[in-house]
């Protein structure tokens, strides 16, 4: 089978390509420039079946390139993993004028699948899993404005889960949108990766993080299970956390739709 991952380069993204390589599958990853291959290419520890395309996937120009380079080169994709996240130290905002972590986590997936359809609707059995973050059943409404330019900044339960939450909802109206297309949001739990590493982690987590996040073979895992597991085969547009999919209140209205896209 043919899919295709941003992120599919380290942490849990590269667990994940390794997983799928060792099955027989065929990857190809989007790496943001041409310096990343060669530290790619070492992680995995092969060439073989792995097809590598080049985009800042903040930009729209870039994701509208690499999706007609996708389609020139590949005849289908049976399934996209939106993995690539941001976790930030402070609010920088994309070329389109929105803060960076809701542009690279909630309208990156959303436009990539979307440039993806036509390949999508070439397979028997397509789907589209986006890794989310953990406690998005509890969320109970999304601050549109607030989520595109945030007032005051907060560190990972700030922004960040907004953004997360924002991939939600927006994976899910594009799920009710495509019935021919499965459409599956993942937590991956906690995982001990660069992201977690980084400055966007408050720094009163990071001994609890070292202490007890997980590997990334672990968050791998579940993503891995919410694309194949026979349980969630017939399920789209959920929300799995802790293996168990979880009811998400909220709906986006056309208004709030229009808003985060404009």
């Amino acid at each position: 089978m043919k899919f295709i991952l941003s992120g599919g380069h380290s942490g849990i993204g590269l667990e994940l390509s390794k997983k799928l390589l060792r099955e027989g599958h065929q990857l190809g990853l989007i790496l943001r420039h041409e310096g990343r291959q060669a530290a790619a290419v070492e992680a995995l520890g092969t060439t073989e079946g792995v097809d590598i395309f080049y985009a800042d996937l903040s930009k729209r120009s870039e994701l509208a390139k690499v999706a007609e380079e996708i389609q020139g080169k590949w005849d289908r994709v049976d399934g996209l993993f939106n993995n690539a996240g941001l976790l930030a130290e402070k609010a920088t905002y994309s070329e389109q004028g929105n803060e960076m972590q809701f542009e690279v986590n909630a309208l990156t997936p959303y436009f990539l699948a979307q440039a993806l359809r036509p390949l999508l609707d070439r397979a028997e059995r397509a789907f589209v899993v986006n890794t989310a973050t953990s406690g998005l059943h509890r969320q109970k409404a999304l601050d549109v404005a607030e989520l595109k330019r945030p007032k005051k900044f907060v560190k990972l339960m700030g922004s960040y889960l907004n953004s997360k939450f924002a991939l939600v909802l927006l994976m899910n109206h594009l799920a009710a949108e495509w019935p021919e297309v499965r459409v599956v949001n993942v937590d991956p739990g906690p995982n001990k990766t660069k992201m977690t590493s980084g400055s966007g982690m408050p720094f009163w987590l990071v001994p609890i993080r070292n202490l007890f996040f997980a590997k990334p073979t672990a968050g791998a895992g579940k993503i891995y299970d919410a694309a194949f597991q026979p349980a969630f085969q017939d399920q789209t547009g959920i929300y799995i956390t802790g293996g168990q999919v979880k009811a998400i209140k909220v709906r986006l209205s056309e208004a709030e739709l229009v808003a985060m896209l404009r």
